[in-house]
């Protein structure tokens, strides 16, 4: 899975600041996913094209190398790690807007070409304890499905 650095608690180029500031005020009147703060943990995803860098390949089973998720109110964050390597990194700021659409704006990685990138998907929280969505970048589109952590 890749998804998918720059001033990242910097608000003074404008940008970053009504990117964090969209995240907050839209949060309230996003419809399906009106808060996603918290951890969570990767259940499946689908994919229709390979990793954006190739230099990683799917595990579709994600047994060997979890994936985890955080979020706050502004930014967010994953790692890919098994007891045995360092799969991925990547995160930055994110925004919900009305009608459950989430964006992630890469900040950082540990693929150098993904930062800058931002990600669109399409969202909806089934309960507190699921998090679907679809969507992605271009023709590299992505299903997944998230379990809350507690």
């Amino acid at each position: 899975m890749i998804w998918s650095l720059s001033a990242c608690g910097d608000s003074s180029n404008g940008e970053a600041g009504s990117m964090a500031e969209s995240a907050a005020a839209s949060s309230e009147d996003a419809g399906p996913c009106p808060s996603l703060v918290g951890s969570w943990e990767l259940v499946s995803i689908a994919e229709t094209a390979e990793a954006l860098s190739g230099q990683f390949e799917s595990d579709p089973d994600y047994q060997q190398a979890p994936t985890l998720k955080i979020l706050n109110e502004s930014h967010w964050m994953f790692i890919r790690q098994s007891a045995e390597a360092f799969v991925h990194s990547q995160g930055g700021r994110y925004s919900l807007q009305p009608g459950g659409f989430y964006t992630e704006y890469v900040e950082y990685s540990a693929i150098p070409e993904n930062v800058g990138q931002s990600f669109q998907f399409e969202c909806k929280l089934e309960g507190d304890s699921l998090w679907h969505h679809v969507g992605g970048q271009g023709d590299a589109r992505y299903n997944e499905l998230w379990r809350r952590v507690r």
